[in-house]
């Protein structure tokens, strides 16, 4: 992997060092500061706090730790937050507002100051304290909820979290997942989101953890369907392309061969074939389109975007570049 340039934290800031003599250029990580900047200069309502801008901010991130390149955006719209999760007071432990968690905990790598995460804590806590394991209604969770639980987990080292949050996989499974087709409820893009909260989950676990091994095995058992539904252009979509979906299934699938469960000549393959399909879906100034809204069967078009789309293009890129010589 390519780094052109040393990112480090200073008085509240990134501080941008200059490349070292001789890099090499790469053309996914050139992409992927183009496609970031794009969305920060045209992007809609990016003050929000919203599981959307959420992942993008995760996507800016993977960015800026897989080229250096800051645009100074993220920090700035987490301390607009103050450390806050969006929560809705009638369903406190709704998995979208726990998606921005997981921006927290991206940007707790700059700035690890104990307030950017203990909104977090504290919310995960109450829900184990809880106890129901039926919040997950909808496969999306898998993304929305699950990373930042595992993280939480596995950075406090609490055992009750994680066992929560896999309870409450299971139990979403149990409800949601097809055994015969190996596919969750719903559309392509649904299961481009499950897939992707998976392989998040596996690579934030130790390799020898009994509950990563189960998230494999679905993450696997998924892939396997998902790959004969990719379209002959690249894309996955319900109703002709989405690049929402197309990132996500192409980063699961990146993130799968590079944890080491998804076999690399079975599924490398598919990832290039999404990821060129991706290129064809940026303007000229690097603007994302053919973008479904959120589990829709509305076709898309040129001019749809969205955040949580960038974001996902830009962490399926952080993982190509592990997969592209030179990079």
């Amino acid at each position: 992997m390519r780094t052109p340039l040393t990112v480090v934290a200073l008085a509240g800031s990134l501080v941008i060092a200059p490349a070292a003599a001789g890099a090499v250029p790469c053309a996914v990580t050139d992409t992927m500061i183009k496609a970031s900047q794009a969305w920060v200069t045209r992007g809609t309502d990016p003050q929000a706090n919203n599981w959307s801008n959420a992942g993008f901010h995760v996507g800016n991130l993977a960015q800026v730790r897989t080229t250096g390149i800051s645009n100074h955006k993220t920090w700035p719209w987490v301390q607009a937050n103050r450390f806050l999760l969006p929560l809705d007071p009638a369903d406190p432990f709704a998995p979208d507002a726990q998606a921005t968690g997981e921006a927290y905990l991206d940007v707790a790598y700059f700035h690890p100051e104990p307030e950017v995460l203990q909104p977090l804590r504290d919310t995960l806590r109450a829900q184990v304290a809880d106890g129901r394991t039926d919040h997950w209604r909808s496969p999306d969770a898998l993304n929305m909820a699950l990373p930042s639980f595992t993280r939480v987990a596995v950075a406090d080292h609490d055992q009750a979290v994680l066992d929560y949050s896999y309870r409450s996989y299971r139990d979403l499974r149990r409800r949601a997942f097809d055994e015969l087709t190996g596919l969750w409820s719903l559309n392509v893009q649904t299961n481009g989101w499950a897939v992707q909260g998976l392989a998040k989950a596996v690579l934030a676990l130790p390799a020898d953890d009994p509950y990563r091994a189960d998230y494999a095995t679905t993450l696997r058992r998924t892939a396997q369907t998902l790959r004969f539904l990719q379209r002959h252009d690249g894309f996955w979509g319900a109703t002709g392309r989405d690049s929402a979906a197309t990132a996500m299934i192409t980063y699961a699938f990146a993130a799968g061969i590079n944890a080491g469960v998804l076999d690399r000549d079975t599924y490398l393959p598919a990832v290039r074939r999404g990821w060129q399909a991706l290129l064809t879906a940026l303007d000229a100034d690097g603007m994302l389109g053919w973008v479904a809204a959120r589990n829709s069967w509305r076709p898309a078009s040129a001019g749809d975007s969205a955040g949580f789309a960038v974001g996902s293009f830009l962490i399926a890129g952080q993982q190509v570049v592990r997969l592209t010589p030179g990079c």
